[in-house]
């Protein structure tokens, strides 16, 4: 079954808000409060639904709200919270006042998750990042797929390749019936080999 919501949003205008809208909203909000959200798009003359209304208000027309990046306080104030929280964007939010939740959440995204990994700090647990271990190479370096033995030919050749299977004894294989429409590539290979050899 559909909610309410859903039908609502039946030749609801979608996309990017325009000033005028921008506008309309903030002036109705103001001069009539944050009234029953349902209603508020019919009253405001929006062609919006009541969520898209209720979050534009929410996450930018506030006259509270503060733009720009967070500050080393406020920054501490969410590495703190989120110790003691984890992902609990809104909580934190609601001791950081002029911030929204999804601000605090993408600035912990983009910039103080990052500033906790250079200090060594995990940014999940909160606790010391283990010791690189020797055995990975350094980050700006790609890690060796092969190991090479030193004693043996880097590239051996065909020849030398047949006969080492040659010399490790009788297949297990040998017994096995093949039916009658079955191709034996060996056979072909073989051929092929002798025509690039000579």
């Amino acid at each position: 079954m559909r909610s309410q919501e859903c039908f609502e949003k039946v030749g609801s205008k979608n996309g990017s808000w325009t000033a005028e809208e921008d506008k309309k909203l903030s002036n109705f909000i103001l001069k009539n409060g944050q009234c029953c959200w349902k209603s508020v798009p019919k009253l405001a003359g929006l062609s919006r639904c009541s969520k898209s209304c209720r979050l534009r208000w929410k996450n930018y027309l506030r006259p509270d709200l503060k733009r720009g990046l967070l500050s080393e306080d406020e920054e501490k104030i969410v590495i703190d919270l989120h110790a003691k929280l984890g992902n609990r964007w809104s909580k934190i939010a609601s001791h950081l006042p002029g911030r929204t939740d999804n601000k605090i959440k993408n600035h912990w995204n983009t910039h103080i998750k990052k500033k906790l990994m250079n200090i060594g700090i995990d940014p999940v647990t909160h606790n010391p990042l283990p010791p690189p271990t020797t055995d990975q190479p350094p980050k700006n370096q790609e890690p060796s797929s092969q190991v090479v033995d030193q004693n043996r030919d880097p590239e051996p050749s065909m020849q030398s390749t047949i006969t080492q299977d040659k010399s490790m004894g009788a297949s297990p294989f040998e017994d096995l019936q093949f039916p009658p429409n079955f191709i034996d590539y060996s056979e072909i290979m073989s051929v092929l080999y002798d025509d690039f050899s000579s």
